[in-house]
């Protein structure tokens, strides 16, 4: 079974980068329970928040299992689920803080 790596990389630039630091502290309790399949890497590139999320998929021929099928599904759905889990951390901390987040 062949596997394919899905990489999704956010980049967060904020107003300081001691901002930055501090919002990557925030998220390093959070990087202890992730999902069997998934992995991730905070750090702070200057002022930039950098979130790197890899999800390692099956890949099937069009001949593969069912069970592989829906291993990749829940796989991709845990992916999304965690992102979407960070994201808001995010979101509420740059609230407590009173971050700016340049768009």
């Amino acid at each position: 079974m062949d596997k394919a790596k899905v990489r999704v990389t956010i980049r967060i630039e904020m107003d300081e980068q001691s901002k930055a630091t501090s919002m990557l502290e925030s998220l390093l309790p959070d990087n202890v329970d992730i999902p069997e399949g998934l992995s991730v890497d905070f750090h702070v590139d200057e002022r930039i928040l950098v979130l790197v999320f890899e999800a390692l998929l099956d890949v099937t021929d069009g001949e593969g299992s069912s069970s592989n099928s829906a291993s990749s599904s829940r796989r991709m759905a845990s992916l999304i689920h965690t992102i979407d889990e960070v994201l808001d951390h995010v979101n509420t901390m740059a609230r407590v803080m009173n971050v700016g987040i340049n768009e």
